[in-house]
């Protein structure tokens, strides 16, 4: 009975570490993209910058509205009780668009 409360706690401990590691992953990744988009970059640039950085498994989201860009991404957490929960990192940013002057 010890032991199966032991590889419980384990496996928490391990989930929350994933998590922690993909959120960190997929803020990072939002900033990237939201600052390629701010230099004036494409679409396909930010989100090359975001996968780059946090992996395939991320979907980022590009909303630009006159001289701001929103950018949100997700990615799902990896590990079985994190798929097993629909556990998901998500960020967001939102940045203002350089103009030429």
């Amino acid at each position: 009975m010890g032991i199966l409360v032991v590889v419980g706690l384990l496996g928490v401990l391990l989930t929350a570490l994933s998590a922690g590691i993909s959120q960190l992953k997929v803020e990072e990744a939002v900033r990237g993209a939201a600052r390629e988009l701010a230099r004036g970059e494409s679409r396909e640039i930010a989100d090359s910058v975001a996968r780059r950085i946090a992996g395939d498994g991320i979907a980022l989201t590009v909303d630009v509205e006159g001289s701001r860009a929103n950018v949100t991404a997700r990615l799902p957490v990896s590990g079985p009780l994190a798929a097993a929960g629909g556990l998901v990192a998500q960020a967001s940013a939102s940045v203002r668009l350089e103009t030429a002057p």
